[in-house]
């Protein structure tokens, strides 16, 4: 077989190829069908008060603990959670947060993380349920949870797609 026909032989694969891609989709129509409506929301924002420089007073709305010092999480009203790297219990915290949230920023001593609709379907993959996870947010906090993260939480899991597992013969 010479090189032009090897060529040919190329050119019609790719030109099959090229053909089965091209029914009539719209680009990114298979991937928003397989994420669910609620996956946008984001925990809801009232009352909170913004400085100059766009920084969020919380101060009114997270009261500390008696024993703050031993807990190594701030739980903001907007999602955000803020571990302290330099906690006793920071690797069960950090592998916690993993699990339920997606990281935003990790310098040396305060790590920032997201609870997200996205993230809170990855920890129910993982098998965590809703009251674990608001359990362990309570435990470790250093203050109490806000209510709004508490519903973002339910009403995530409530929407949430169950994992589907094949059984192998």
């Amino acid at each position: 077989m010479g090189r032009r026909e090897r060529d040919k032989k190329k050119s019609k694969k790719r030109h099959y190829d090229d053909d089965d891609d091209d029914e009539d989709e719209t680009p990114g129509r298979e991937s928003q069908e397989a994420v669910p409506s609620a996956a946008g929301k984001q925990v809801e924002e009232s009352g909170i008060k913004v400085d100059e420089y766009g920084a969020k007073d919380y101060r009114l709305q997270m009261l500390l603990k008696v024993d703050h010092s031993s807990r190594p999480l701030w739980v903001a009203p907007d999602g955000h959670v803020f571990l302290e790297a330099f906690s006793p219990v920071y690797k069960y915290a950090q592998d916690f947060l993993v699990a339920i949230a997606e990281p935003v920023c990790r310098p040396t001593h305060i790590h920032e993380y997201k609870l997200t609709a996205y993230s809170l379907y990855a920890a129910v993959s993982v098998g965590l349920q809703t009251s674990d996870i608001t359990e362990y947010l309570q435990k470790l906090s250093k203050t109490g949870v806000p209510d709004g993260i508490i519903q973002f939480i339910k009403n995530s899991r409530k929407h949430a797609v169950h994992p589907i597992f094949f059984l192998y013969p």
